[in-house]
Order: C-alpha cells, then sequence, then structure tokens
C-alpha cells in the first residue's frame, strides 16, 4: 500500500511540473505570436506590402528559432526530471521495502513480547507456587528437625548415661581382688639372716603381707598400684616417710590414707601369685590385733589380721 502511495506521488510530482512547462511554453510562444503580429500591424502603415511581409516572416523565422530552443531546454529539463523521478521511485521501492522488513519485524517482535509476557506470567506464577511449597517445606523440616534434635538430645543423655554406668562397671570389673592373705609377725636372727614367725610383740622385729591377685579379665595389662593400709591394735594408721606412706582417693571421693604402696604387673585373665612386702616400724610393736587392708582403685580389695601377745 505504501509502495503505490509512493509511486503515485511521484507521477503527480512529475506530471504536474511537465505541465508547467508545457503552459509556460505555450504562453511564451502566445506572448511571441502577440508581438510579432503587433509589430507586423505597426508595419502595415509606414512600410510597403513586401517589406512588411518579409519582416513578417523574419520575425516568425526568429519567434520559430526561439520556440524551438525553449522547446529543446524544456525536453531536457523534463529529461532530466524524468531520471530525478526514476531514481526517487527507486529509493521509495527501496524504502519500502525497507519499511514492509520493518514491519514484519516489529509484528515479530510483538508476537515474541505477547509470548514473553505470556511466560513471564506463568513463571511467575510457578514461583510463589515454588515459593509456598518451599515455605511449607522449610516449615515441616524445621518441625522434623527440632523433633531429631530433641531425639538427638534424648540419645545422648542415654548414651551418657549408658556411658557413666558402662565406666563404672568397666571400673568395678577392673578393680582386683586379693585372695590368700597373709600378716605375719617375723622375728630376724643373725643380723636378719634368719627369719622366724612369732606371735609375740615383744620378739617381732618386722610385719609381713603375703597374698595372692586373682584373675581378672577386664583390667588390662600394665602395672597395678595396690594400697595397703596398716593399723595398729589401738585402730592407728602405720606410717612412716621411709615406707612411702601417703594419700590417695577412695571409691567414695574421700582421701584414703595408706602405710604402703605396692605394685605388681598384671597379664589380663591371669593371676599374680606370693606378693609380698614387709612393714618396719619404727616402734616397738604392742600386744593385740594389727590389722591389714588392701585397695585398688578406691576399693578395698581384701584385708587380714595377725594377733600378737
Amino acid at each position: 500500500m505504501n509502495k503505490t502511495i509512493g509511486t503515485g506521488i511521484a507521477n503527480n510530482t512529475v506530471a504536474t511540473k511537465m505541465g508547467s512547462h508545457l503552459a509556460l511554453r505555450n504562453f511564451i510562444y502566445a506572448g511571441i505570436l502577440a508581438g510579432a503580429l503587433a509589430g507586423t500591424a505597426s508595419c502595415k502603415n509606414d512600410k510597403p506590402a513586401e517589406k512588411q511581409e518579409q519582416s513578417k516572416s523574419d520575425s516568425l523565422a526568429k519567434v520559430n528559432d526561439t520556440l524551438q530552443a525553449q522547446n529543446n531546454a524544456a525536453h531536457a529539463q523534463i529529461d532530466e526530471y524524468m531520471s530525478k523521478a526514476s531514481k526517487l521511485e527507486d529509493l521509495i521501492k527501496e524504502k519500502d521495502v525497507q519499511i514492509a522488513k520493518l514491519t514484519r519485524d516489529k509484528e515479530e517482535l510483538l508476537r515474541n513480547n505477547k509470548k514473553l509476557v505470556s511466560e513471564l506470567k506463568a513463571n511467575k506464577k510457578l514461583i510463589s507456587s515454588l515459593r509456598d511449597e518451599l515455605a511449607d517445606t522449610t516449615r515441616s523440616y524445621a518441625d522434623r528437625l527440632g523433633l531429631l534434635e530433641n531425639d538427638k538430645n534424648n540419645l545422648v543423655r542415654q548414651r551418657d548415661s549408658l556411658m557413666s554406668k558402662y565406666n563404672q562397671v568397666v571400673a568395678l570389673g577392673s578393680v582386683l581382688h586379693a585372695s590368700n592373705i597373709r600378716l605375719t609377725a617375723i622375728n630376724l636372727k643373725r643380723n636378719g639372716k634368719k627369719e622366724k614367725d612369732t606371735k609375740r610383740a615383744r620378739k617381732a622385729d618386722l610385719l609381713r603381707v603375703d597374698f595372692d591377685i586373682d584373675e581378672n579379665r577386664i583390667a588390662e595389662n600394665g602395672m597395678k598400684k595396690l594400697y595397703l593400709v596398716i593399723k595398729d591394735p589401738s585402730g592407728n594408721l602405720l606410717t612412716s616417710p621411709n615406707a612411702g606412706s601417703g594419700t590417695t582417693t577412695g571409691s567414695n571421693g574421700k582421701t584414703l590414707n595408706y602405710s604402703i604402696m605396692k605394685e605388681v604387673a598384671l597379664v589380663t585373665n591371669q593371676p599374680v601369685k606370693d606378693v609380698s612386702t614387709d612393714w618396719k616400724d619404727e616402734r616397738d610393736f604392742e600386744r593385740g590385733t594389727y590389722t591389714i587392708d588392701i585397695y585398688n582403685g578406691g576399693f578395698r580389695i581384701g584385708g587380714s589380721k595377725v594377733e600378737l601377745k
């Protein structure tokens, strides 16, 4: 449609210009002819008929030459206008093609834009739905996480309680047990080269403790510390810096004073036989009953006594 209108406008422009030139040419012809006729009429009064006729012929020839020159100039100008009109028509055609392409591109963009708007609406709706679903899922997971956290805390408390009980059982099971405990008063003769058991306090030079350690399936291999608590007939603890007397912690968490600390090498599930240690008091032994209690891991694992007369 645009192409037809443009072409029509160009053709109308060219036709209008051509009509203007033709009208101008006719106007010039008419003016020249009127002038020639006026000159001819003037000559009739002043010159003879032959001269008038010759003058008229010369005037017409000049007018014809002038008109021919003007006609040629008008044709040249018309050709120039036609050439320009043809170029203008080609340019209009080219622009029409470009306009048609731009129109198609515009329509394609409009279609794509509508499609994108539709997709955008669908995507927004999907995103909103996903956000709601995510919020519900997050709340659900948060609730489940809270329950799992409570379950975990309960399990941790149960585990800690079981581990505490287990450690207590292991600690208790690892405690050694002493058996065949003997507390004997020894009389030394010949500067200690000869020993003899005695029941008399005045002859006793030292107290000897002999015992066995029963096999233990839980206690690990290694050196185990045994604490010996020896008391005189009055219940007083026998202590001596030279014997290594000291303190340790009992199973009840309280301080336990001991007379002697004895280390024994233990192998799991094997007994230790004939463990022996001596106590030599810096004072004379008294009449009465002396007691010995053996501790391991804070627990009493055995005891014995001897009565001196």
